[in-house]
């Protein structure tokens, strides 16, 4: 296990901090609260910890990958 601090790209505000069984990968969706986002890039401190900065995902954008789908 490894703690996930994820952190908004722009304004670097914590999101969210807890224990993930691995890194998020870099283009990989996450769910944060209710919200979808979009990890950015990743940067790992030391080995037990990490900070992912992550973008949201536009609910419009979700509804056009599903219909796409």
């Amino acid at each position: 296990m490894i703690t996930v601090q994820y952190r908004d790209s722009q304004t670097e505000e914590i999101l969210d901090r807890r224990s993930e069984p691995g890194m998020p990968a870099i283009g990989q969706s996450v769910r944060i609260g209710f919200e979808e986002h979009r990890v950015l890039y990743r940067w790992r401190t030391v080995p037990t910890c990490c900070i992912v900065y992550v973008q949201r995902v536009p609910r419009e954008s979700r509804r056009g990958e599903q219909v796409a789908a």
